[in-house]
């Protein structure tokens, strides 16, 4: 990995949770993100999260709906300092009842 972080200038990796009645980054499409929300651990052990110098970058949240069908929310991880990538861990996942599930898809980093 160390010689990966030496030949680029920059990486990208996307990863995607799929939910069942449950919310991952925002409770409604109107409301805030929250510090309660899903964090993510960056490989250099710093923390990608709300508000923080290394919050995600999110092109789709609809995992606030909760209407007994599958949504998701795609988070976007784009950085010039290829040492915070691959993402390593996730923290605060919801905690799921009887009717409400997720999944998470993780992609490949890309150095480029």
């Amino acid at each position: 990995m160390n010689f990966l972080h030496l030949l680029s200038s920059e990486a990208v990796q996307h990863i995607i949770i799929h939910c069942l009645n449950v919310s991952v980054w925002r409770s409604a499409e109107d409301q805030p993100v929250t510090q309660g929300s899903v964090k993510f651990k960056a490989w250099s052990g710093e923390v990608f999260e709300v508000g923080g110098e290394l919050e995600p970058e999110v092109l789709e949240d609809s995992c606030w709906i909760k209407d007994g069908r599958w949504h998701q929310t795609n988070f976007v991880f784009h950085s010039l300092d290829p040492t915070l990538l691959p993402v390593v861990d996730i923290y605060n996942l919801p905690k799921t009842s009887p009717g409400s599930h997720y999944h998470l898809e993780v992609g490949p980093v890309c150095f480029l």
